[in-house]
């Protein structure tokens, strides 16, 4: 499954104003003999695309060139038989990527100036993001998830970091430490360990200098500190990590356990019922806060409002629509809002539109089914100022 994160998102945004940006979205079916199905699915979506870029005048040789890269994966049965629920393909003139996700997008090819986004928040918006740290006294683990999502993050660098400098300091018959990048099928290295193999063993003070070192390196990989994060270890690990921490949102909870033959699938699990509530509930509080505020001037569920509000960085949440479009026009100069009854050349939806400006400026976006909205409207914003 490829790894799609915050970074990759952002990445996906960036190509705005660099030339017609393609998105296709669709359900998968798994197995060999759904890969028929699904690649029949993938070519009408192409189809659809260039339609689209005809209509909007360009030509022949600009189709062909845009979409070479969808068009070579339609008749390639193994990769379409190695399917999870749900599959997007991004295509502009800078950029060609596509993702195999554990959510069943409904089916649908967007042809306009940037990416259509706002199915990804389901995956990754800020109401489900979470942090493990699996530490065993022989691994270490990071990992990131949804609550549909794991992946693991590369910290090997960390270890290579410490040995530069502590080996000096600190003989190797007291301590070794070691960090690994994601599991590829080589033996795992050790996070830290004595010889006699008894954390016990090693005094308390010095534990917690390389703990505090491990907790410092991990800010830098992660993406925002204002994602919760479970801890995965034995007790003693757990209380003495704790004390080292100095991460804001270190759930008091953690997995108990030594970590290092539970799977990634194991872990997701285990934490994600740790931190649901979490995000259950900071989700209903945004709710209670629009509900509050509506009608005072700092919340709105109007569309005209909302999308020069998401420009200038004015949104602190923002809930949308999964699977609702509204199409239309906005200039930032005049601030100016139009509206149409369909995708036309040069509009976008302005639903689409006011998820990513929230996300870019580093607002809550929860994309949400139509009976999740705190009211009817396709949008709902609450408002910083």
């Amino acid at each position: 499954m490829e790894v799609l994160n915050r970074e990759q998102v952002k990445q996906l945004l960036e190509q705005r104003g660099y030339g017609p940006c393609i998105s296709l979205y669709m359900p998968t079916e798994k197995g060999r003999e759904k890969a028929k199905a699904n690649s029949i699915r993938f070519k009408n979506l192409v189809a659809e695309a260039a339609r689209q870029l005809e209509t909007m005048g360009y030509s022949d040789q600009d189709l062909r060139e845009l979409l070479e890269p969808a068009r070579k994966l339609i008749d390639d049965n193994y990769f379409w038989s190695k399917h999870s629920d749900g599959f997007a393909f991004f295509i502009s003139p800078k950029l060609s990527r596509y993702y195999r996700l554990p959510v069943e997008f409904e089916e649908i090819s967007v042809v306009r100036e940037s990416f259509h986004i706002k199915p990804l928040f389901s995956l990754l918006a800020s109401d489900g993001q979470f942090y493990v740290l699996a530490l065993s006294q022989k691994d270490a683990r990071l990992l990131r998830g949804t609550s549909v999502l794991m992946e693991e993050i590369d910290i090997s660098d960390i270890g290579q970091r410490f040995e530069e400098k502590f080996a000096s300091e600190l003989p190797e018959e007291y301590l070794q430490f070691h960090t690994r990048a994601p599991a590829t099928g080589d033996e795992r290295s050790a996070i830290y360990h004595g010889h006699g193999g008894e954390i016990d063993s090693i005094q308390k003070e010095k534990l917690l200098k390389y703990l505090r070192f491990i907790d410092r390196e991990l800010q830098d990989k992660l993406d925002e500190n204002s994602a919760p994060m479970v801890l995965a270890c034995v007790d003693q690990l757990f209380s003495t990590y704790r004390e080292a921490s100095k991460y804001p949102l270190l759930f008091e909870k953690g997995i108990k356990g030594n970590p290092e033959h539970m799977s990634a699938q194991e872990l997701h699990h285990k934490a994600w019922e740790i931190v649901r509530p979490y995000f259950e509930q900071k989700q209903e509080e945004a709710k209670a806060r629009y509900l509050e505020l509506a009608g005072t001037g700092k919340a709105s569920n109007d569309l005209t409002d909302i999308v020069p509000a998401a420009f200038h960085g004015r949104i602190s949440d923002i809930f949308v629509t999964v699977g609702v479009q509204q199409w239309g026009f906005f200039d930032p100069e005049t601030e100016t809002v139009k509206y149409s009854e369909g995708p036309l050349t040069g509009n976008e939806d302005l639903i689409d539109l006011v998820a990513a400006e929230t996300f870019l400026h580093n607002g809550n976006v929860y994309a949400v089914k139509g009976d999740q909205m705190p009211d009817h409207s396709p949008a709902c914003a609450v408002y910083r100022w």
